[in-house]
Formats: structure tokens, C-alpha cells, sequence
């Protein structure tokens, strides 16, 4: 699993590139909405995505994760599918949900029956290289998202804040994991608790908890700023924290808002003082470069904690069964 999360930005350089003759065709005008749609892994890249465009977009991005087609869905918006299997029961639904409203789509999958699926009916396809978890393909599924809103001019700087992401990761990778090993040891028995400080970078906390989940087989829980501060720190009154580690993501002053740092502050000071806190700081100059510097040093926390705890970060064996189970 390490070397997988090392290979990050080759995938975002190798999709990117593969999403080119995939999107030319797509229409350059604006659809009203921009449906993603995925589960697990496949899913997480259209949350990194809403993130990305959160307040820059002139239309919302919306992330389906589900059987059913939203009401609001219709043939006035373009979605994109993403199952990096192909076999997803959830994402063939909202295929054929989507093709009775005849949205225009466009599909990233590495096969199965999603690939057939858009093939017959000559839909956009963006093929991502088979046989990986797909939750270690992150760059192969959020790098053709990237291209499509490059695409239609709403993140005109794409193509130059991937470059300085790519060069960002792989200059810093060693020392990131570093970091991730010593980070890894006071987490060790923990539940950890993650607080992101910006709502653009809400998806990292869910990505770490997920990546907790499957990697190191342990629970965890993620919120963000500032809504936390209207409900979560109450629990803590509690006094069930004991085995609670604190992680806070944390994207630097330029992308947080002024309060939400104060109030962190005072968090905290209100938060008890046993409970070991965890400070992982964002990188790079661009908002793509911040989020991705989060998300692969947190990719790299949940392998070292597997480690540490004699885990094998790969297989998913309740996830296989109940698969197995629904068939």
C-alpha cells in the first residue's frame, strides 16, 4: 500500500492525460449542475472536487452516493460516473437512472460492466488502469474531473496547480513519511477524532477516516469548522474521552477564514487537556496543491498505523463479504 500512495501524483499524470480526448468532445457550454457520482474510494474524488470548486464555481457541484437519482437531476445537467470497478450496484442504478433522463455523462471506470455499458451507448469514457484497491487510485479517478472543469474554463489554472502538485509531492515524499511514522505512534489504541478547519477541505477529514477504516481497521470520526463548534465539543462534556487522539487538518491562515482559526484557539483550550493532539499542515501555494498535500500525508498516517499495529492495510474482508452476501 505505501508504494501505491507514493505513485499518487504519477496517477494524476497519467489520468489527466487520458481524460484529453475524452473531454474535447464533451460541449464546452456550462451544464446547470455537475452531478458526481460514486461510492467509497471512486466517490471520495467528487467530494475533493466541491472542495475544490467550493467558492469559486458559477454552478454547484453535487456528489451522489446512492441508489437514486435526486429529483433535481435532469437533461439541463452533465454527471459523471466514476466506479473504478465498474461492478458498483449503486452506480449502474444511477446510470440507468440517468440514461431514462438522458443526461449527458461521462463515465471513469477501469471495466466491468460500466465500461460496456458506456461503450454501447458511445458514451465518454476515461479507462483507468485495472487491479488496484480503489481506494489507491485516487489520482487515476480525480484527475479526469480536473480536466473537465479545466475544460469548461471554471479552474483556469488547473493545468499549472497540477504541475506544482505533482513536483510538491514527489519532492517531499520522504519527508512526509517521516512525518506519517512519528505521527503514527501516539494514534496507536486511539480513536481518532479529526477536526478539518476549513469547509473546502471537509472531504480530507472523511478521506482519513475512510482511510483509517479500510487501512488500518480501526474507527474514526471527522468533522469540520465551524459547524463543530455548534454541537460536537458539547459531547466532550461527557467525560467519555479517554482513548480519543485529536487530529486537526490544518490548510494554513490564506485558507481559513479569520474566526474559524480563532475559534480553534479556544477550542483548544476547552477541549481536555489529556486528549494527545495531532497537527497535520497542508503545503504549496495553490488550493490543489493544499489539498492533495493533506490528503497524501494522511494516506501515509493510515499505512503507518497499520504497521504499527500489525495490520494488513490491503484487504477489505467485510466489505468482500457483504458483496458477497448481496449476490
Amino acid at each position: 500500500m505505501l508504494s501505491l500512495v507514493r505513485s499518487i501524483p504519477d496517477q494524476l499524470e497519467y489520468g489527466w492525460k487520458k481524460a484529453g480526448p475524452a473531454v474535447k468532445d464533451i460541449p464546452c457550454e456550462l451544464p446547470s449542475i455537475l452531478m458526481v457520482g460514486g461510492m467509497g474510494g471512486s466517490g471520495v474524488s467528487g467530494d475533493l472536487l466541491r472542495g475544490l470548486l467550493l467558492n469559486s464555481s458559477s454552478i454547484p457541484v453535487e456528489v451522489v452516493k446512492d441508489y437514486a437519482l435526486p429529483g433535481w437531476i435532469d437533461n439541463k445537467d452533465f454527471a459523471v460516473i466514476i466506479s473504478y470497478s465498474g461492478n458498483t450496484e449503486e452506480i449502474l442504478s444511477l446510470w440507468k437512472g440517468l440514461e431514462n433522463r438522458k443526461v449527458p455523462r461521462l463515465a471513469v471506470t477501469s471495466g466491468g460492466k460500466l465500461k460496456k455499458l458506456t461503450e454501447e451507448a458511445s458514451i465518454p469514457l476515461v479507462a483507468a488502469p485495472s487491479g488496484y484497491p480503489p481506494r489507491a487510485s485516487i489520482g487515476y479517478l480525480f484527475a479526469p474531473l480536473l480536466r473537465l472543469v479545466d475544460h469548461w474554463n471554471l479552474y483556469p489554472d488547473a493545468k499549472h496547480d497540477l504541475d506544482a502538485t505533482l513536483e510538491l509531492i514527489r519532492s517531499r515524499m520522504s519527508e512526509w513519511e517521516d512525518e506519517a511514522a512519528r505521527f503514527a505512534e501516539p494514534l496507536k489504541d486511539s480513536f481518532p477524532v479529526i477536526h478539518s478547519l476549513d469547509r473546502r477541505f471537509a472531504a480530507l477529514g472523511y478521506r482519513l477516516v475512510c482511510q483509517f477504516n479500510e487501512n488500518a481497521k480501526i474507527l474514526a470520526h471527522a468533522n469540520v469548522y465551524s459547524e463543530m463548534n455548534h454541537n460536537e465539543i458539547m459531547g466532550f462534556e461527557g467525560g467519555a474521552d479517554e482513548g480519543i487522539a485529536l487530529i486537526v487538518l490544518d490548510p494554513g491562515d490564506e485558507f481559513i477564514h479569520p474566526r474559524n482559526r480563532k475559534r480553534a484557539e479556544i477550542v483548544d483550550r476547552i477541549l481536555p487537556s489529556s486528549i494527545p493532539r495531532l497537527v497535520i499542515h497542508a503545503e504549496g501555494e495553490s488550493l490543489l496543491e493544499r489539498i492533495f498535500s493533506l490528503l497524501v500525508k494522511g494516506d501515509l498516517l493510515s499505512v503507518f498505523l497499520a504497521e504499527l499495529g500489525g495490520v494488513d492495510p490491503v484487504p477489505v474482508a467485510s466489505i468482500e463479504r457483504l458483496k458477497s452476501e448481496l449476490s
